[in-house]
């Protein structure tokens, strides 16, 4: 009886509590709607307490009744420069639901935006970029990031058609935000550096009143994307490019009140660069200094600096310190209910202080933390990974083998979820595709010459031929043999003249797909030389201060990673010169000499060569590619640059048609090009399939005569399956042969002897 009667004094005490936290919060509302509605007379209004009143909302749990309310009280601002106060208003309702009513923020945030879009208020623009930015939170929150992913991409397209560079910003940067979430973290800084190249970086953000600065615009749009740069290299391990982008922030004078409020975080980012570099004296230094600027009100931020400073203390063997600082993690995380994904960075205690458990021999602690973390993290994939991984040795510790093999298997599942999305979701680094616009305008004006250079020919055929008809005519009573002869002789000098030039076209052509292939080859070393030297110049200004101060040891120190970054621009510059050299070796004119080739190697090379190649000239162009190599074929004796060219010609071929299906709007399909190479007795066979329209029977039997194409005049000569017949069949004693569904598909093979 006393059980059950303690049990109900516990159930009403927690009845009334909540009834009256819920009526304190009710009141709350209440309060603030009564104090703005006193304020809408311009003799009484002090926007002080404007700003005070509508930020108390923001600690408030606001009903659908207090919504209404409010948005009656907002529209007795609707006045000429009171505009702005409305949409303030509109944006700290979705503010307070952002805390922890996502579904219900998520359906305010679009049910509203096109009343900031219509509102001519002088900030309006402002202010629904921040509006539409804070939708991100609830979002990544949510289970509904997918219907985000939608969201943000119409955003961009609608931001691109219609010039509106503020929009594009703000979607790339939130849509970085999404891909960082969901483990792509190269699809993340392609965003996030589409972002920073829209944002003028001289532009100075508007201050309204009520002190709102958007991240997003001039100045502040370009310290956060370079920001979030050094975030997510730090992510990727990358940490000396980490430290450039993170550092660049911090070289910038702090003007406003929101690049006062990001300082901290990017303090947090260097220090975190550097635990990462086990420099731990440079990281507490920026520790240090975060924990110095922070805002007292910026709890979040607070947060992720107490969270990487945990990491410090356990690199220093300081597990007492460690243990202080989560719990003090978790005391502000429970105290203002922080969700597990905020624009300051992940908030997981439990994460870090599993982390200290193992250094102190306590696995099963440990083990129940990870899941904790797994639960509040759930979709944060590059989180979870962490979580998985740990998890895993830590059962292994334990010696709960079933349990960590489980645990490494949804490590691998997730990891392969990942890299096929990552797959899906491929695309060029920011910089090569910035390199390949460039040489795209290239290739585009070389098409161009090589179009008015037919078009020239076939004119001056047309006017040769002419010519001969009418001289035939005049002379066919007295010479009508010989003339016969000398018009015939005219007519093949012509036609070869004319061949010759469209297989220099069609040479050309190829050379336009291998340039483009070519930049994205040797770019991956560039970049490495380029960030390596530009650690140099800050280390090389470090040792100066260093022999100044009379510092030798550290002297001794700097100098030593200036040695080994040296031989690391070394080590990659000689990589950038083997790949040229080996394009070299592809390019150079035939000799006709056979020589053992890898024949594996040689189609893997010009897969990929065409397909950036065709990115180049579409940037929408997309294709999945798949290879099953024979590795059992060893060396072939085969002219590689006469059979790269047939492969190349087979691949770009197989690219246009999946392409040119795609096109065509059919529901589900998706584009696929598959290259195999097998030994087949004493022969290898390498074959090149597409599931494209394939190609019409009436056609079929045309396809190797020369000059006939079923691709539209200007982008195909006619030339290329006839030259690779040729290469295969007089220069290798091969077969080429080509098998064919229409609608469904289209398969070319390689036939060589070994």
């Amino acid at each position: 009886m006393q059980k059950v009667a303690r049990s109900c004094l516990l159930i009403l005490l927690f009845f009334f509590g909540a009834a009256a936290h819920s009526e304190a919060q009710h009141d709350t509302v209440a309060s603030v709607i009564k104090a703005l509605q006193s304020l809408q007379s311009p003799a009484r209004f002090d926007s002080a307490q404007f700003v005070n009143e509508v930020l108390r909302m923001y600690k408030a749990d606001i009903t659908d009744v207090d919504i209404d309310a409010l948005h009656t009280v907002a529209k007795g601002f609707a006045k000429g420069s009171d505009r702005d106060k409305e949409l303030f208003i509109h944006y700290y309702i979705l503010t307070s639901l952002s805390r922890k009513e996502f579904y219900k923020a998520i359906d305010y945030a679009k049910q509203n935006i096109s009343y900031f879009e219509n509102n001519r208020g002088p900030h309006s623009k402002l202010l629904l970029q921040s509006f539409i930015s804070l939708l991100r939170s609830p979002y990544r929150n949510s289970d509904k990031i997918g219907e985000g992913f939608l969201f943000y991409n119409q955003l961009l397209t609608k931001s691109r058609l219609s010039g509106d560079k503020a929009g594009e910003v703000n979607a790339n940067y939130v849509l970085s935000g999404f891909y960082r979430t969901v483990g792509l973290t190269d699809v993340a800084i392609y965003h996030a550096k589409k972002a920073l190249k829209l944002v003028d970086s001289a532009e100075q953000v508007p201050d309204p009143y009520f002190g709102l600065q958007s991240g997003l615009i001039g100045i502040n749009g370009w310290i956060n994307c370079t920001g979030i740069l050094g975030d997510l290299y730090n992510l990727k391990e990358d940490y000396t490019t980490a430290l450039i982008y993170s550092k660049a922030v911090l070289r910038m004078p702090l003007t406003n009140s929101f690049q006062k409020t990001v300082a901290p975080y990017q303090l947090r980012n260097v220090a975190f660069s550097f635990l990462g570099l086990n420099k731990t004296d440079s990281a507490a230094f920026y520790l240090n200094e975060a924990e110095k600027i922070r805002i007292a009100s910026d709890v979040q931020r607070f947060v992720t600096i107490l969270q990487t400073r945990s990491l410090l203390y356990l690199q220093e063997g300081n597990l007492a310190a460690a243990d202080s600082v989560i719990k003090k993690c978790w005391e502000l995380v429970n105290a203002r209910k922080m969700p597990a994904v905020t624009p300051s960075g992940d908030i997981r205690p439990d994460y870090y202080l599993a982390q200290l458990n193992i250094a102190r021999n306590r696995f099963a602690e440990a083990a129940i933390l990870l899941q904790n973390d797994l639960q509040r993290m759930k979709g944060v994939r590059t989180d979870m990974l962490q979580d998985y991984k740990l998890l895993g040795e830590t059962y292994d510790k334990i010696g709960d083998q079933q349990k960590a093999k489980a645990a490494f298997a949804s490590y691998i599942r997730l990891q392969d979820s990942i890299l096929a999305d990552q797959s899906r979701f491929r695309t060029l680094s920011f910089e090569m595709e910035e390199q390949l616009a460039e040489n795209g305008k290239a290739i585009d004006q070389l098409q161009t010459d090589n179009r008015f250079s037919r078009v020239l020919w076939m004119f001056s055929l047309g006017i040769a031929l002419l010519l001969v008809i009418v001289l035939v005519l005049i002379n066919q009573r007295y010479r009508v043999k010989r003339k016969a002869n000398t018009v015939l002789e005219k007519t093949l000098t012509e036609l070869k003249n004319t061949q010759s030039q469209l297989i220099q076209s069609e040479k050309m052509a190829s050379l336009g797909e291998l340039t483009a292939g070519i930049a994205h080859e040797i770019q991956n070393p560039l970049n490495f030389v380029n960030n390596f030297s530009e650690v140099n110049k800050e280390l090389l200004t470090e040792l100066n201060d260093e022999i100044d101060k009379g510092n030798y040891e550290d002297v001794k120190l700097i100098a030593r990673d200036i040695s080994n970054n040296e031989d690391k621009i070394n080590h990659h510059g000689k990589r950038a010169d083997a790949i040229v050299k080996g394009m070299l070796q592809h390019s150079r004119s035939s000799n006709g000499v056979k020589e053992p080739t890898d024949i594996n190697a040689l189609a893997d090379e010009y897969l990929r060569l065409a397909y950036h190649g065709l990115r180049a000239k579409d940037k929408s162009f997309n294709a999945t590619m798949k290879t099953d190599f024979d590795e059992s074929i060893g060396t072939v004796n085969i002219i590689s640059q006469d059979i790269g060219r047939v492969i190349l010609n087979l691949i770009t071929n197989a690219f246009y048609a999946v392409a040119d299906k795609k096109k065509k709007g059919i529901e589900g399909y998706e584009p696929i090009v598959t290259v195999t190479t097998k030994k087949n007795g004493n022969r290898v066979m390498v074959s090149v399939r597409d599931n494209g329209m394939g190609i019409p029977g009436k056609v079929k039997e045309k396809i190797f005569q020369p000059f006939f194409t079923t691709k539209p005049t200007g982008e195909g000569t006619g030339l290329g399956l006839s030259m690779s017949y040729d290469i295969i069949t007089k220069g290798h004693g091969g077969e080429l042969s080509v098998t064919t569904q229409e609608g469904e598909y289209a398969e070319f093979t390689i036939l060589l002897p070994l």
